[in-house]
């Protein structure tokens, strides 16, 4: 029975070696026929593809037994890791300039990898081709798909985001190309290789084979402790500046990039913080607050509403464009005690919490590396924010978010920020066809939902107002996919084809639609109501640079990543009379215009961190002592984001890492950073009075 099976085990093993090669051949081929441009990759494919032939083909005994078949082996092994460089590189959309030194850096990493495996899986080098080519081809697929949905890379803290980004990858279409395909392929191709031309270890003798992987395996983590120096930069001459991480990937390497980001997790302490001296700092502006709670009834405090809408955005700050339909008419068409103005944030296409986050506590993500994420990085115990300074005043406070409780880990940071009340998609149960746009609630539910707990509180709480904060999912991205409750009325001139910018702007005229309904209930609302609406980030680079081309607009990579594609709108409109000469003070005279007592006041750009305390200043609320001061910065720089810092004497703009050198020229932005670390970051010393 036994030799009858290995009878037509011998028989059936030419036929499985060719099947299978060719069974991998055919899927190839399909999936790039699939594809309606031409392929440009076709020679390298074809080599590939004789690749994997060949490795199934040749018999293992010519490659043990012969001095060919073992130099092949053996040059198959020591080209392994720049093969897997080379292929994490190619999957990167924008990584084709890295600097010379950079690139030796990289090469130095793969070989210590590789090297650490292969002597670790003694007698086994498939299994170290194996696992290195897996770990190779898993960064460099997950950083190629993350690029492609959001326009940045994959940074250390994403790590802590993976369940947020599954959570909604499926309203994304991905663009396969012939090189993702053949990238693909060649990663396979090397998997497979591995296994046909696997040698048993150089170093039989356990002592030794064990004394040389710890050579190996020390050398490896004192190449990433050193990759955590300034000297990768001042040495090797590498791009040091990550608040454009897209040019970091590029200049440095995807693995050095991301490695040499790794310390940024912990954030330093400012090189002359003092708890104590920043303590008695604080007391002007502390005391500045209390004589203002003096001078305000509870009863007299309005409900305030403020809604960060997902992507909300006005795209003729990037170029001027026209459309068969208005987008925002019901917002333009506010004007008697309106306040509005462009609102610049930290982040685009994405990373919606740093939005929230800035606008919640007063702190600009200026002071963190870029690219970090505050909510599941920094935020592990109560932290003064707006709603804890409302909470104090004798606000009602409940944050809504009609989707997931775990994305971004809100459902852990909202009690953190003192909100009474949480409500995720589980409290819009049941969910009825009409309240679900695309595959996400509409920002008509979530506005009816405001309403309903704005109407629940006048019977159940009397006249204790009521602080409601809404994050909207609307608006989110995938705008490819087709959606039979959805049909897209908004065209760009030029661009009717062009699925989506259609879909974003008709998501955007649907956000207005339901706005327009918000401010018409609270037009006649009984109680005194404040509402405020804004932009999170604009939508990613794929949506917006055909309607910069079609216009004429720059859309290169600089110009995609310039200032401007950081800018949203924000809106503050109340059923009452607001403060207007005390927000024209805020921002100085130069910096507000108005058209008559009926029109909008419309003010020069601010940024995301400033709008709560515009808020309070405008609606007549006592600002808390950390506004006081946000209220003095704001005069000199009214602009301070992840991004740009602009000044508000001179009007100039610069990069953010211009900040170290201004910090020596001016108090406030030395004090600015001081206090956010103390806010965030010394718990134990934190000015909790300052902050609520």
């Amino acid at each position: 029975m036994r030799s009858s099976f290995h009878s037509i085990a011998k028989q059936l093993a030419l036929p499985v070696k060719i099947l299978i090669p060719a069974a991998i051949s055919i899927v190839f081929v399909r999936l790039n026929a699939a594809l309606d441009d031409a392929n440009p990759n076709g020679l390298y494919n074809f080599l590939l593809l004789a690749l994997i032939f060949a490795a199934f083909l040749v018999p293992k005994r010519v490659i043990k037994e012969t001095v060919p078949g073992k130099i092949i082996s053996y040059l198959f092994l020591l080209l392994v890791p720049i093969s897997h460089l080379c292929l994490v590189e190619l999957l990167m959309p924008r990584t084709r300039d890295i600097v010379t030194k950079m690139l030796y850096l990289n090469i130095i990493f793969y070989y210590l990898a590789f090297l650490v495996l292969l002597f670790l899986f003694r007698r086994r080098s498939h299994i170290a081709v194996l696992l290195g080519t897996l770990l190779s081809w898993l960064c460099g697929t997950v950083n190629c798909v993350a690029w492609a949905y959001r326009s940045l890379p994959v940074l250390p803290w994403d790590l802590y985001s993976a369940k947020t980004a599954l959570s909604v990858a499926s309203e994304y279409e991905f663009e396969y190309t012939h090189l993702f395909y053949t990238v693909q392929l060649a990663f396979l191709c090397i998997a497979i290789l591995g296994f046909r031309l696997r040698l048993p270890h150089v170093i039989p003798q356990k002592a030794i084979h064990w004394s040389v992987t710890g050579v190996f395996c020390a050398a490896l983590c004192g190449f990433l402790v050193f990759l955590q120096t300034d000297a990768v930069f001042t040495k090797f001459g590498g791009y040091r500046y990550l608040f454009t991480p897209t040019v970091y990937y590029e200049r440095n390497g995807a693995a050095v990039s991301f490695l040499s980001t790794l310390h940024y997790l912990n954030v330093e302490k400012p090189s002359d913080y003092n708890a104590a001296a920043l303590d008695e700092k604080a007391e002007e502006y502390r005391s500045e607050a209390a004589a203002q709670r003096e001078t305000v009834q509870s009863e007299d405090l309005p409900n305030i509403i403020v809604i960060m809408n997902e992507a909300f955005s006005d795209l003729s700050t990037l170029c001027d464009y026209t459309t068969n339909l208005p987008i925002t008419e019901h917002i333009d068409a506010l004007s008697e005690n309106t306040i509005r103005g462009n609102l610049h944030v930290s982040v685009k296409g994405g990373n919606t919490a740093n939005s929230e986050y800035e606008f919640l506590s007063g702190d600009s993500m200026a002071f963190l590396p870029a690219g970090s994420i505050p909510y599941q990085q920094h935020i592990k115990s109560e932290t003064p924010t707006l709603a804890s300074h409302l909470k104090s005043l004798g606000y009602q406070t409940e944050a809504l978010h009609p989707y997931y409780a775990s994305g971004w880990m809100r459902d852990k940071v909202y009690p953190y920020f003192s909100f009474d009340r949480q409500t995720f998609i589980d409290g819009f149960q049941p969910l009825y066809t009409s309240h679900v746009l695309r595959g996400y609630v509409s920002d008509k539910t979530l506005f009816d939902k405001l309403i309903d707990r704005y109407e629940e509180n006048l019977k159940t709480k009397g006249h204790a107002p009521l602080f409601l904060f809404a994050v909207t999912m609307q608006n989110h991205g995938g705008y490819d996919t087709e959606y039979a409750n959805f049909h897209p009325d908004v065209t760009a001139e030029g661009l009717e084809g062009n699925q989506r910018i259609s879909a974003y702007l008709s998501l955007i005229r649907k956000s207005d639609e339901a706005f327009g309904n918000l401010i018409s209930y609270f037009t006649n609302a009984e109680e005194k109501t404040v509402i405020v609406m804004f932009g999170d980030h604009q939508p990613n680079d794929n949506v917006v640079s055909a309607l910069m081309k079609q216009n004429g607009a720059d859309a290169s990579a600089s110009a995609l990543d310039a200032g401007q594609r950081y800018i949203t709108p924000y809106i503050l409109w109340a059923n009452y009379d607001l403060d207007m000469e005390a927000v024209g003070t805020l921002i100085s005279a130069k910096d507000a215009e108005t058209k008559g007592d009926a029109a909008p006041l419309v003010t020069n750009d601010i940024s995301v961190n400033y709008l709560s305390t515009l808020l309070c200043t405008a609606a007549g609320v006592p600002r808390s002592g950390y506004q006081n001061f946000l209220s003095d910065l704001m005069k000199e720089y009214p602009v301070i984001t992840g991004k740009t810092v602009i000044d508000g004497e001179t009007g100039a703009e610069y990069e953010v890492d211009a900040l170290d050198e201004m910090k020596k020229q001016n108090d406030l932005l030395a004090a600015y950073q001081a206090f956010a670390y103390n806010h965030i970051f010394d718990a134990k010393h934190r000015i909790m009075d300052f902050f609520d």
